[in-house]
């Protein structure tokens, strides 16, 4: 294969000799095509979404800036608003459709992270729950994590996408950090925004069921069959 494959987060073997304190020649590189498939999506996850999100952010807060200018400027800025939301709108489609291709594996566990409006502190009770779902899942053969960031429909489109971003990398930080979970065994945090609540906005309770961060245990099909 291409060297194109070796990217951050892909466990290989190295043959070859040592050519120095800090290189070595390789005479072959091997890695297994199931941690090939993992690092590829947590390579594929994050930058894009994080790039597109902040040059959306931009794009609003200039049009906001130019809106006291004259009716021709107000007219094209609310069409450059319409242009980022539907650009905000492809992004968490395509990020659904990323975790969608998961469909070859069974779920083993999952948890909601619940967070008050505005914010992407995890609560105490949620990091213990977090941690056990951690230590249940290192027994589980080729065990990946997936972690969805969702935000309910107060504020405006762009500072949703953000803040659901945010929630999903907050709960990666302290698998990390905190549970000791492997980078190589965690799918890039998907940023969702206000899609697919799990409530309704219009109350309270509601919304506060929708400021979430989805985290499921996942096994391969096959080796789940095997166990």
């Amino acid at each position: 294969m291409s060297a194109a494959v070796l990217v951050p987060g892909l466990k290989v073997s190295v043959d070859g000799t040592s050519q120095d304190a800090t290189h070595v020649l390789a005479r072959s590189i091997t890695f297994d095509k199931d941690d090939l498939q993992t690092a590829e999506m947590i390579q594929a996850g994050l930058t894009p979404t994080e790039a597109k999100v902040s040059a959306n952010t931009q794009n609003i807060e200039t049009s906001q800036q130019n809106i006291a200018a004259n009716k021709q400027e107000i007219s094209a800025n609310q069409q450059n608003i319409a242009a980022n939301k539907t650009t905000m709108d492809a992004n968490a489609a395509e990020t659904s459709k990323r975790f969608s291709e998961l469909s070859e594996y069974d779920t083993k566990d999952q948890l909601d992270v619940k967070f008050a409006s505005g914010s992407t502190k995890i609560s105490a009770a949620d990091q213990e729950a977090l941690k056990k779902l951690a230590h249940d899942a290192v027994n589980q053969t080729g065990y990946i994590i997936q972690v969805k960031g969702y935000a309910d429909s107060s504020g405006n489109a762009a500072m949703n996408q953000k803040l659901s971003m945010e929630r999903a990398q907050e709960v990666i930080a302290f698998l990390l950090q905190d549970c000791n979970v492997p980078v190589r065994h965690i799918v890039a945090p998907g940023a969702m925004g206000t899609a697919d609540p799990a409530a309704p906005n219009e109350t309270a309770s509601g919304r506060a069921e929708n400021r979430r961060v989805e985290v499921k245990v996942l096994v391969n099909k096959g080796l789940s069959a095997g166990n």
